[in-house]
Order: C-alpha cells, then sequence, then structure tokens
C-alpha cells in the first residue's frame, strides 16, 4: 500500500516512518505538516493510506476528511480525551491513542492491509458517521449533514434539504438538484434536524417546512404535502391533525 503520514509534529512523523520501516507492504509515498498540505497531496498523488493526525493547527483531520475528493483507507493519531473515543469506536475506525506503543501500530496496520482492495462502502458510512459525531453539537441542530457520495463524503446543508425518505436502515435526502443516501436513519435524521425545520408526515417521509407550498387532501383523512417545486409527499392520517395545526 502506498501510504501519506500526516502529522504536524516532526517526531511523531518520525516514529511514524520507524515504525513503517518494518512493513514490507507498505510503501511511504511522503509526509505533510499541515491539514492543506495533505489535502493537496491526497487529492493529487492518491494514496491507499493515510495516517492522519486529528490535532493539528489551521485545518484539522477532520477537515482533511471532509475536503478530499477519494477517500484512502486512513489510520487517525489522536490525543481525544475519552468523550472523542466513544465517537472513534462508534465509528469502528482506525485509530491510534497517543502515546501508542509497536504492538498497537501493528494491529492498526494488519486491519489496514486486510482490507486493502476491498470495496466498502460500510467503512465509507462509518467515516460520515465519526465526521458527523466530531462535528455535533448537543445544544444546537447541525449546520451539515454529512452524507456519502461516491468515494468521498460531502456536507449539505439542511435548508437545502426539501424532503427525506426512508430507504431501509438509510435515508435518503432530497435536495432541489441532487438526491443524497444517508447513512443515518430517518427518525435519526429529524431527531438531529429539529422539530422547527423538519417534521414526520409519515413512517417512509419527512419534509422540510420551508419547502412547503401547501397542504391538499387526498379524500381520506390524510394529506399530500405539495413541495414548491411540485413534488407530492404524502401526509398519513396519523400525522396529519399535527402538520396541518403546524401549516395552517
Amino acid at each position: 500500500m502506498r501510504a501519506l503520514i500526516v502529522d504536524d509534529e516532526p517526531p511523531a512523523r518520525d516514529l511514524l516512518r520507524e515504525y513503517l520501516d518494518a512493513v514490507d507492504a507498505i510503501e511511504i509515498i511522503g509526509e505533510c505538516g499541515t491539514g492543506r498540505e495533505a489535502i493537496e497531496a491526497i487529492n493529487e498523488q492518491a494514496p491507499e493510506l493515510v495516517f492522519l493526525d486529528v490535532q493539528m493547527p489551521g485545518l484539522d483531520g477532520f477537515d482533511v476528511l471532509e475536503r478530499i475528493e477519494t477517500l484512502p483507507t486512513i489510520i487517525f493519531s489522536t490525543a481525544y480525551d475519552e468523550y472523542a473515543l466513544e465517537a472513534f469506536d462508534a465509528g469502528a475506525v482506525d485509530y491510534l491513542l497517543k502515546p501508542y506503543s509497536r504492538a498497537r501500530f501493528q494491529k492498526a496496520v494488519a486491519r489496514a492491509l486486510d482490507r486493502h482492495d476491498r470495496t466498502d462502502d460500510a467503512y465509507v458510512d462509518r467515516l460520515t458517521t465519526l465526521l458527523q459525531k466530531a462535528r455535533a453539537s448537543e445544544d444546537e441542530t447541525p449546520d451539515r449533514i454529512y452524507v456519502r457520495h461516491g468515494d468521498k463524503i460531502i456536507p449539505v446543508a439542511p435548508e437545502d434539504i426539501r424532503w427525506i425518505e426512508a430507504a431501509g436502515d438509510y435515508a435518503k435526502l432530497h435536495t432541489a438538484e441532487n438526491t443524497y443516501l444517508s447513512s443515518a436513519g430517518l427518525g435519526e435524521l429529524v431527531d438531529r434536524l429539529g422539530p422547527k425545520q423538519f417534521a414526520r408526515i409519515h413512517r417512509s417521509h419527512a419534509i422540510s417546512f420551508a419547502a412547503v407550498d401547501h397542504l391538499r387532501s387526498d379524500g381520506s383523512g390524510g394529506y399530500h404535502a405539495v413541495l414548491d417545486d411540485g413534488t407530492r409527499v404524502r401526509v398519513s392520517r396519523s400525522y396529519a391533525p399535527d402538520i396541518r395545526d403546524r401549516l395552517v
């Protein structure tokens, strides 16, 4: 695997080089000391593996994750506290907690080599979940929702989302221009986005209040929410009274 080392501390980069000297299956193609350098190197050189420091001045490791065109296998290094490590564990993403031992390093590398050459959408979804957790605030609705789009992670602004559709354990976010697949389910997304902006109108649908033009009766106690672009989204009878009261 072609690997890139990203860390703002030279001793940390030296340690990774030392440990990697014993791994014949990995070739180091470069080092970066800043997030901006890392974004440029990853987009230009397309490494298969990146050792990515989370805490860097300027653009941090999560900023890098947002801005790269394709996602290599990533092993994060971090000095985060226990709360942040829970987010890593929830995302099932490889990370090295500084200071780490050679044995812990070898374990992370073995997992990376095992994943090599496998198409793994689930891994991208786990990275997306990690990024969302890292950017989350308990006191505020998010200013962006992260989704997998091909081989990269992109942010979608909540105000751009017109309606949301359940897709098994996932959800489809419909904007004016595109439809994106989120690894979060419909209920989780509605809770995350907040009741002032979004509401569930069906067991399989939710709408943005800002996108609704009017309600039209379906003749059986329910409605269709007609959006300002003409899209019609069914409002079931169980949700109809609440939606009617909130929109009328």
